[in-house]
């Protein structure tokens, strides 16, 4: 049964599950496995990646990146944003998103050598002899007119689909907080009715010795677990479910350009592949042989190129409700 896990770590510590002599017996709410709605989103991006080897190197790690701009991901990721709605909240509904989907429609790229693509939300696909991963690779000076898979994944399984229809708010990064309401100095939290541990404790009641749903409640959604319990949960569920889900914040989305087998853009090595298009002239001398192939190669680092995509992402989210 989904949720139902071995908690050996809850059997020592049933007897600090809050208890009082007036509690009385309440049915299981249905709000408490009541599926959340989501929806399916398919974004377009259009990517354009321009600057010279040298600039890239001089960029350091953050060279060859392109992200949405800071306070613009809703308005990239979000499907709308609805007037009276707070833009902070729109963060949450794309915190946990679940992709189904990456695929190239068209790219073309000006660099003068292969390079590797990595996608924050895709697992590496292709790898080079020297066991560098990426998410696809880009031949020098190549353009893609037919589209192209890079990922797609079977959003189906059940532990992840149920997962998302339950608990489509929750993630391995907010666990603790969402739907966690903390008291200053005390040993135990007030947690909502519908976070995931309140189901995991649900179907282990013969592991901890209680019903979940016959333990006192605060404003008849709110529940006392011990901060313990509430970590030993938290760390069950990331193990034994989220650490199976591939979930991505596509507040954190990126996309990033390496050099293929090379650690720096500006590396020349033996100087071949710079020198691809250096036409010496006969007339000249050996000192402006000399000179105009450094004029080249100095232009060759410094020249700006371009690498432009258009890449749509299919991705899963909560469906968007009224605060």
């Amino acid at each position: 049964m989904y949720l139902r896990v071995i908690l050996h770590a809850l059997r020592d510590m049933s007897a600090s599950t809050p208890q009082t002599t007036q509690s009385r017996a309440t049915t299981q709410l249905d709000s408490a496995a009541a599926p959340s709605a989501t929806q399916i989103v398919r974004r377009t991006l259009h990517v354009n990646i321009k600057g010279s080897l040298a600039n890239l190197a001089m960029a350091g790690p953050q060279g060859g990146m392109w992200k949405a701009l800071s306070g613009k991901e809703t308005a990239v990721f979000l499907p709308s944003l609805d007037e009276e709605m707070d833009p902070s909240h729109g963060v949450h509904y794309i915190r946990n998103a679940v992709v189904r989907n990456v695929t190239i429609k068209e790219h073309m790229s000006s660099f003068p050598y292969a390079l590797g693509v990595t996608l924050s939300c895709v697992p590496p696909s292709e790898v080079t002899d020297l066991g560098q991963k990426y998410a696809y690779t880009v031949l020098p000076g190549s353009r893609l007119a037919v589209p192209q898979e890079v990922y797609s994944c079977d959003t189906s399984m059940q532990d992840g689909s149920m997962w998302r229809a339950q608990y489509s708010e929750w993630n391995s990064s907010n666990l603790e907080s969402h739907g966690v309401m903390d008291v200053n100095g005390q040993p135990y939290v007030f947690v909502h009715l519908r976070h995931p541990i309140v189901g995991l404790l649900r179907h282990n009641a013969d592991l901890i010795g209680c019903d979940i749903d016959k333990q006192p409640r605060m404003d008849d959604n709110w529940l006392k677990i011990t901060r313990q319990v509430l970590s030993t949960c938290c760390q069950t569920l990331r193990k034994q479910v989220l650490s199976k889900m591939l979930t991505q914040d596509m507040n954190m989305f990126s996309m990033q350009l390496h050099r293929l087998d090379s650690d720096t853009w500006d590396d020349l090595g033996d100087g071949v592949s710079a020198l691809q298009d250096f036409r010496p002239k006969a007339k000249w001398s050996t000192e402006e042989h000399e000179k105009e192939k450094e004029h080249h190669l100095r232009e060759f680092v410094t020249k700006p190129y371009h690498y432009m995509a258009r890449l749509q992402i299919e991705y899963e989210i909560p469906a968007q409700t009224q605060q």
